[in-house]
């Protein structure tokens, strides 16, 4: 396990990128911003000794799907699922029309805490690990943020996912409105928490009811829009 206590690592990250001056609104930002975020949170993992070795996946059952944004094990001592990001990338957020891009390492830590907020996820940064990336003229080794989140089970597992009507039911139930031009998008006008990409498959359908485990999610405009600076700071006055 990484050093810090785990709640305190993601608010922190935030924080310590924040304070180094990257605040780009970055709902999908540029190769240049988003290597210039991960050199950033390479220096934060450092100081706050989070970096990972592959000791911390060895052993761990690797699910056998493979997901646009994870490499995604099954860790039975807590009963937790750890998902690592591909080296070099820190998630992916749709387009209008659903084409992926890639999100910066800001973004993603702001993901893991509105998830949190909103949904009561319980996603934990672990820390940062190091990998070959498979990008096109990538050199070296390049970070991953490595989380974890209950492992959530179907309550049928032949159909784990549940219907576009009940996920609607579940998102008015917490006073989202659906967003007719963005991608599966919702939108809550009372704190501005805005939603795309809430496709059936990045949804489980528990014993306990739906539960969202994949979604972009962000906060401060319709448009999905917002910077990591406002959330470092909502982050430190919780």
């Amino acid at each position: 396990m990484a050093g810090p206590a785990h709640e305190d690592l993601a608010a922190d990250a935030a924080a310590y990128l924040a304070r180094s001056g990257n605040t780009v609104e970055s709902f999908g930002g540029s190769p240049e911003e988003i290597d210039r975020q991960a050199a950033c949170l390479v220096e934060w993992a450092k100081q706050r000794k989070a970096f990972l070795t592959e000791a911390h996946t060895a052993g761990l059952k690797k699910h056998s799907e493979t997901t646009a944004e994870h490499e995604v094990f099954y860790r039975q001592s807590d009963d937790r699922a750890v998902k690592r990001t591909y080296p070099g990338t820190f998630g992916v957020t749709p387009e209008p029309k659903g084409v992926q891009k890639h999100a910066t390492p800001a973004f993603y830590l702001q993901r893991l805490d509105l998830m949190n907020r909103v949904f009561h996820s319980d996603l934990r940064l672990e820390g940062v690990a190091l990998g070959r990336s498979l990008l096109i003229g990538a050199k070296g080794e390049q970070p991953s943020m490595v989380i974890s989140q209950p492992w959530i089970r179907a309550a049928d597992p032949s159909r784990p996912h549940p219907s576009r009507l009940e996920i609607a039911e579940f998102m008015e139930s917490l006073g989202f409105t659906r967003q007719a031009n963005a991608y599966y998008g919702w939108h809550r006008k009372e704190d501005g928490i805005s939603i795309i990409d809430a496709r059936p498959d990045n949804f489980v359908k528990s014993p306990e009811g739906v539960v969202p485990i994949g979604l972009v999610i962000s906060a401060g405009h319709p448009a999905g829009l917002t910077t990591i600076k406002s959330q470092a700071k909502s982050s430190s006055e919780a």
